[in-house]
C-alpha cells in the first residue's frame, strides 16, 4: 500500500505544479487581453503624428483629426520660375488605417498618401510650356508632392517644376534669346581667338555672374566691353537681374544704342543674377566680321520684350578760340562737334496669352555732346579800347557760341573733347549739369 500511496502523492504534487506554472504563464496574457488595452510604445510616429500610449483605434482617430485640421488651413503649391499654382487638397487621399496597421513600435513610419495624377495635369499645363511637358518626370513629381503632403505642413515651399525637367533633352538645345555684334573693328583678332578657346559659359542657377571675374584680364578693355555688350543684349529679355553695368561717354562703333556695357579691369564690371534654380549656357559663335551670343536653357515662364525708345539728340555748342597766328576773318575748325544722345530702354512682360503683365524702365543711357572747336583770327586791333573788344566778344557769345582765349584754355578744351572715353563716366543727371548742350 505504501508504494501506491507514494505514487499518488507524486501525481498530486506534479499536477499541482503544472497547474500553478500554467496559471502563472496564462494569467498575464488573459489580463492583458481582457483588462489592459494594447498601446503603441514611446516614440512611435506615423508621419508627423506621435502615437505613444495610444491604442490603434485612438491612433486612427488622432491622425484623422490632424489630417482634417491640415485640410482646413494648408497650401501646397507648384511653381515654374515666377509663376505658381495652388494644388487643391482634394487631390490627396490619406490611407490612415493602413498607415496605423503598418506602424512599427518605437519608430517613425510614413503616413500613406495617394494623389490623383490626372487631376494634377491642368495645373502643370498652366505653368510649363507645351514643349517641356514631354520632358517632365511626372512620376517623380507626383511622388515628391505626396511625400510633402504626408508631413502635413501648413505652408511648405513651392515645388519647382524645373527640377523635374530632363535638362539633357531640353536645356542644351533650346534657344531662349540671342544677340549679334556685327562689327568687331580693331578687336576682331582678340575676340575671335577668345571665342575659339571659350565657346560656352555656364551661368549657374541662383548665382551672380561677374564678367571681369570670369575673364581675369584675358581681354583688353575694349574687347571686354564688346563681349559685355553682347551678353547684356542677350540676357536683357529674360528674368535675370542686372547687378552692375556702365556706359561710356560716347557710344562705341558696332554696339546698338541702349545695349552698351562698358567694362575695364579695375573699376567697371558687368554682372547679373540668375534667379532660377536651373543653369543657362551662353554660346559664342563667330559670324563674318562680328559674333553671335546665344542663351540656351529652359524657356521662361513669361515673355520679355525689350523696347528701345526714340533717341533724343542734343546739338553741340561751338567753342571759339582767337589766335594771333590767323589773319582777320580767317577761320579753321580745329575739332568737329558730335551731337549728344539720350535713350530710354523699357522691358515689357507678357503671359502665355500675350497679356501685358508689367512694363518697367530698365535704363536711361546718356551720351553728352562733344564741343566743336573753331579757331579764328583777331577781328579787332590791339589798339582798340577794351570795352569795344568786350562788346565784340559778347556778340559772339549771344550767337550761341563760347569764346575762349587760345593761349590760356586751348589745350585743356582740346584734350577734354578729343578724349571723352578716357574720362570717368557720370550719371545722366551729372552729365546734364556739367555739359553745355542745346536740345
Amino acid at each position: 500500500m505504501r508504494p501506491l500511496a507514494g505514487v499518488k502523492l507524486f501525481l498530486v504534487i506534479g499536477a499541482c505544479t503544472v497547474y500553478f506554472i500554467s496559471f502563472a504563464q496564462a494569467a498575464p496574457f488573459v489580463y492583458s487581453s481582457y483588462f489592459v488595452k494594447e498601446t503603441f510604445a514611446a516614440n512611435t510616429m506615423v508621419g508627423p503624428v506621435l502615437l505613444a500610449n495610444l491604442s490603434k483605434e485612438e491612433a486612427v482617430q488622432r491622425i484623422a483629426e490632424k489630417v482634417n485640421q491640415w485640410r482646413d488651413s494648408a497650401n501646397i503649391k507648384i511653381a515654374y520660375q515666377e509663376k505658381t499654382e495652388t494644388i487643391p487638397l482634394s487631390l490627396f487621399s490619406f490611407q490612415v488605417e493602413k498607415s496605423v496597421d503598418q506602424a512599427v513600435d518605437g519608430q517613425a513610419s510614413p503616413l500613406i498618401v495617394q494623389m490623383n495624377g490626372e487631376s494634377l495635369s491642368p495645373f502643370i499645363e498652366k505653368l510649363v510650356a507645351p514643349a517641356l511637358l514631354s520632358s517632365l518626370n511626372r512620376k517623380q513629381l507626383e511622388k515628391d508632392i505626396a511625400a510633402v503632403a504626408s508631413q502635413l505642413p501648413a505652408n511648405p515651399p513651392a515645388i519647382d517644376l524645373a527640377r523635374y525637367v530632363d535638362s539633357q533633352k531640353t536645356a542644351e538645345t533650346m534657344q531662349v534669346s540671342e544677340a549679334v555684334i556685327s562689327d568687331l573693328g580693331k578687336q576682331r583678332a582678340e575676340i575671335t581667338a577668345w571665342i575659339a578657346d571659350h565657346p560656352t559659359i555656364e551661368v549657374k542657377g541662383k548665382s551672380v555672374f561677374s564678367l571681369t571675374a570670369y575673364l581675369q584680364g584675358s581681354l583688353s578693355p575694349d574687347g571686354m566691353s564688346l563681349l559685355a555688350s553682347a551678353i547684356y543684349q542677350a540676357v536683357l529679355p529674360t528674368n535675370f537681374t542686372i547687378v552692375e553695368r556702365h556706359t561710356s561717354r560716347s557710344l562705341p562703333n558696332g554696339i546698338p544704342i541702349g545695349y552698351e556695357a562698358k567694362v575695364d579691369k579695375e573699376n567697371r564690371d558687368f554682372s547679373f543674377y540668375n534667379p532660377n534654380i536651373n543653369s543657362y549656357t551662353l554660346k559664342f559663335q563667330q559670324t563674318g566680321s562680328g559674333f553671335r551670343v546665344t542663351l540656351m536653357g529652359l524657356p521662361f515662364a513669361y515673355k520679355y520684350v525689350i523696347k528701345v525708345g526714340d533717341i533724343e539728340y542734343f546739338a553741340p555748342k561751338t567753342i571759339v578760340q582767337y589766335s594771333s597766328r590767323f589773319k582777320p576773318n580767317e577761320r579753321q575748325m580745329k575739332q568737329q562737334g558730335q551731337q549728344g544722345m539720350l535713350v530710354k530702354v523699357k522691358k515689357e512682360v507678357y503671359d502665355e496669352t500675350n497679356q501685358l503683365i508689367e512694363a518697367k524702365e530698365v535704363s536711361e543711357d546718356f551720351y553728352p555732346p562733344v564741343y566743336a572747336i573753331e579757331v579764328r583770327g583777331l577781328e579787332l586791333g590791339d589798339d582798340l579800347p577794351q570795352d569795344a573788344a568786350d562788346q565784340g566778344a559778347n556778340g559772339a557769345l549771344q550767337s550761341g557760341q563760347q569764346q575762349q582765349p587760345a593761349n590760356e584754355k586751348e589745350q585743356e578744351q582740346t584734350e577734354n573733347s578729343q578724349n571723352p572715353s578716357e574720362q570717368t563716366p557720370k550719371t545722366a543727371d551729372e552729365q546734364n549739369e556739367n555739359t553745355p548742350y542745346e536740345k
